[in-house]
């Protein structure tokens, strides 16, 4: 429940940072799409953001992971220009109910596989998944669907449940933050998956909810850091689990 009310009360913060990325139209649905990372890429990560949307301090996580990487990585705008408002922020009950209008797994699955879809006619051969808060959950629950994504970093993740471990079909890497439960559990049963040993969990007590994404400070240098070291991780373990 800490991730949740974290999720509801912690604002985004104003960010100044320039992306360097493009937003492209995707598919036949004309899916708005951050693009960042080399055009003639093999490999790509598609990121689920938190409820802000398209925020610059999310694309500038995704700039420096495809710097980082070499990937190209791209992040749909599943809710058209309309994510979550600042004057709804402490109404739980209002963020589920949207929650459940605009992102759950029957409406993000489809638009998922418009973008993959895509990537592939673009030539690419194998994806992974970055979710932040709300993100983090689904990007676990498509790799049980699509054998495309070859694994997913969750990132301050949100709605953490074990059944999603259960059900993983590609190797995870788990970063919560000081707002999220303990997920020694979850990882003790993705270690019994036959990718087990693939899979990670580092925790970052020293960090808000949304340090990574839309409530993260660049200009503080703590936060700056831990960030970095974030994208380090999920780039280093793409490496190891996107081996086609």
């Amino acid at each position: 429940m800490s991730s949740l009310k974290s999720c509801c009360t912690i604002a985004p913060v104003d960010s100044t940072y320039q992306p360097v990325g493009t937003v492209e139209n995707v598919g036949i649905h004309e899916l708005p799409t951050y693009i960042v990372g080399p055009k003639d890429a093999k490999k790509a990560i598609v990121v689920l953001y938190d409820i802000f949307g398209l925020h610059n301090n999310t694309k500038q996580f995704c700039d420096v992971l495809a710097n980082n990487c070499g990937y190209k990585v791209v992040m749909p705008d599943f809710f058209r220009g309309e994510p979550y408002k600042h004057e709804w922020m402490g109404d739980v009950d209002r963020l589920m109910t949207w929650i459940h209008k605009v992102g759950s797994l029957e409406v993000i699955q489809p638009q998922v596989e418009v973008v993959r879809q895509w990537l592939q006619e673009q030539g690419v051969v194998q994806g992974g998944l970055v979710g932040f808060c709300w993100g983090a959950k689904i990007s676990v629950q498509l790799t049980a669907l699509d054998s495309f994504f070859g694994g997913a970093s969750l990132i301050h993740p949100s709605f953490v449940d074990v059944k999603d471990a259960e059900n993983a079909g590609a190797p995870i890497l788990a970063l919560p933050s000081q707002n999220e439960p303990d997920m020694t559990e979850y990882m003790e049963v993705l270690a019994k998956k036959p990718f087990g040993d693939k899979c990670h969990h580092q925790r970052f007590d020293d960090m808000h909810h949304g340090f990574a994404a839309a409530r993260g400070d660049w200009s503080d240098e703590l936060n700056k850091k831990r960030a970095t070291e974030a994208i380090q991780l999920t780039a280093n373990f793409f490496r190891s689990v996107l081996t086609q």
